[in-house]
């Protein structure tokens, strides 16, 4: 059975004036597109280099600690971007815990450290409380920690690596698109 094309004078036009099959191709193209978005590796928010239970930590805020950080005198060894996140992502649940058990870290004692940084941020702020804190912690305090970071929907910008909930830290991840060649045979 043969159809009968519509003539351009008979297409269903919207109210803009193009016509439904077109509208139909840009919807199509624009689910696409956000499927493609939605299901792009790692974080689904730009300039973040993860989010944590849906609040973002930025790649602006890991750049900025790192170089705040490395600026001071008393650093021995350079923090790499992971390390900074990797802190960025414990600090909220190490800081809350501090807090619980009696152990928080007074400004005061921040600020003593971050002196000669020029108006340090509030991510700087916070990585350097909860590198204050981590001592004074028991073990039973970092079983919590672990406990509720098992339950926290970590995803990290894979440029970064991968969070492992068991070892808290960021694993370096390689593109799993690279096979490796089989090396030549030598007669």
């Amino acid at each position: 059975m043969k159809g009968t094309a519509l003539a351009p004078s008979q297409h269903i036009r919207s109210p803009l004036g193009t016509t439904r099959t077109s509208g139909m191709a840009r919807a199509a193209a624009a689910l696409l597109g956000g499927a493609l978005v939605l299901s792009a590796c790692g974080v689904q928010q730009a300039g973040a280099a993860a989010i944590v239970n849906g609040t973002p930590i930025s790649d602006k805020d890991v750049q900025s600690v790192a170089v705040q950080l490395n600026a001071l005198p008393q650093v021995q060894q350079k923090l790499t971007p992971s390390i900074v996140l990797l802190n960025l992502i414990l600090a909220p649940y190490v800081l809350a815990e501090a807090d619980r058990t009696g152990k928080g870290v007074p400004e005061a004692e921040v600020r003593k450290v971050v002196a000669k940084v020029h108006n340090p941020s509030p991510s700087t702020m916070d990585f350097v409380r909860m590198q204050l804190a981590i001592p004074s912690l028991d073990e039973a305090s970092r079983a919590s920690i672990l406990a509720t970071l098992g339950k926290t929907k970590i995803t990290v910008n894979p440029r970064y690596g991968t969070f492992d909930v068991k070892a808290a830290d960021i694993l370096p991840t390689s593109p799993n698109w690279i096979k490796p060649t089989a090396s030549p045979v030598a007669k």
